[in-house]
């Protein structure tokens, strides 16, 4: 079967989608991508086609900036989807993100090919964008107008023939607030790690420059006052002022909007001492520094947003065999629980202990550690990352009429 998959990114360094893509050509499928160009350069794949829609960063910007009350950026999109279709005869199109479906299924219509769309959504969207700083601070609220979003959910749920969802939990969620969804069209397809991959990357034995002689505690991914980890730096702080000593080793990009306060806590004397920050780390490199570290950190404010769905950085700490410290956001506290991976929390002082905890444990954190990954490998075992494909055994090849 030929499909098409539409994701409004780069595409290079989504390692969902290219996770997700891995899977169908396994199954035999044909697959093209449509995304965007931001006059980058960019890998060259040999075995998937590649379309770009070429235009300036801070063009997109501008328009994901209006695209709530104003279509330009749906028109931007279902004008490329429209040639995209034609261009493949795709027999299906597997679009990423709530905020495509308008533009894509007015491009199969437009196309004159009756295929299904297969909606894949990576959060709960509306809750999402009303925690982006960038949405709901300043004049940008008034303009973006994120609660929108709660309005327009139902409506564009309704384009997709298929949905997939993050967790079990979303699952729920989704067919409790909108009865007109069929759950027997929703599939669940966890954030796990291209398990392949990672064992790639171990054989070819790539180094990091980190080392700490010291317990680290180790987050990995974007930097944001949404994700949690400004939340902890104060206690983190609080514990080494206690005379509690460890390290504290964070990866990942931080939000525009939170650089400063970022910066602030990094400047402190002790974080300065105590921690090591880097902006940025090709996920190849993530099986060297999880050898190197004692805590996994995931400690995402709990909200809508992050009760949709567990994380990637749970499963890459479980692939490591590291204890992970965590909030009770919805989906990861089930994780944990049944697997009992980890620690939870729910407010400062219990953060506090599990951390004294963990790094005073070096059994508890094996004991933990191993329950992870014995977990990840159960999981596979059972195919929990691969229950999408059964989508695309249910459509008939050619469904252009």
């Amino acid at each position: 079967m030929k499909i098409g998959v539409v994701v409004d990114n780069e595409f290079d360094h989504d390692h969902r989608v290219q996770k997700e893509i891995r899977l169908l050509q396994q199954e035999g499928h044909t697959v093209f991508v449509l995304c965007f160009d931001f006059n980058s350069a960019y890998n060259t794949y040999t075995d998937v086609t590649v379309d770009r829609v070429k235009i300036p960063r801070k063009i997109r910007d501008l328009l994901v900036l209006l695209s709530t009350n104003f279509g330009f950026y749906e028109s931007l999109w279902q004008n490329a989807i429209t040639k995209f279709i034609k261009k493949y005869d795709v027999d299906a199109l597997h679009v990423h993100d709530l905020y495509m479906a308008k533009a894509s299924k007015t491009g199969i219509k437009k196309s004159k090919h009756n295929i299904p769309l297969i909606l894949d959504l990576h959060e709960n969207y509306p809750a999402a964008i009303n925690a982006y700083e960038w949405a709901i601070k300043g004049w940008r609220k008034n303009v973006v107008q994120p609660q929108k979003w709660y309005q327009k959910e139902a409506a564009y749920l309704k384009l997709a023939d298929q949905v997939i969802v993050l967790s079990d939990s979303f699952k729920q969620d989704l067919t409790k607030r909108f009865p007109f969804l069929n759950p027997a069209h929703i599939y669940v397809h966890p954030n796990m790690p291209d398990f392949e991959s990672y064992q790639a990357f171990e054989k070819t034995d790539y180094s990091v420059d980190f080392t700490s002689h010291l317990p680290t505690l180790f987050y990995f991914g974007v930097v944001a006052k949404r994700r949690g980890i400004m939340d902890i730096l104060p206690w983190i702080i609080e514990l080494l002022e206690e005379g509690h000593t460890f390290h504290t080793l964070i990866i990942g990009p931080t939000d525009k909007a939170d650089k400063t306060t970022f910066q602030n806590f990094m400047e402190h004397p002790l974080l300065k001492n105590y921690s090591t920050y880097i902006p940025w780390a090709d996920v190849k490199y993530l099986p060297a520094y999880l050898k190197k570290i004692t805590v996994g950190l995931a400690p995402f404010q709990v909200n809508a947003q992050h009760d949709s769905g567990v994380a990637n950085k749970l499963f890459q700490y479980m692939y490591g065999e590291i204890p992970i410290l965590a909030t009770k956001c919805k989906a990861q506290q089930q994780l944990i629980e049944d697997s009992n991976s980890g620690l939870l929390y729910d407010t400062k002082a219990e953060f506090k202990e599990a951390v004294k905890r963990l790094i005073g444990s070096e059994a508890l954190r094996k004991e933990l550690g191993a329950n992870g990954k014995k977990k990840l490998l159960d999981l596979y075992q059972h195919n929990a990352d691969r229950q999408f494909l059964n989508i695309y055994k249910q459509i008939p090849k050619n469904a252009t009429p």
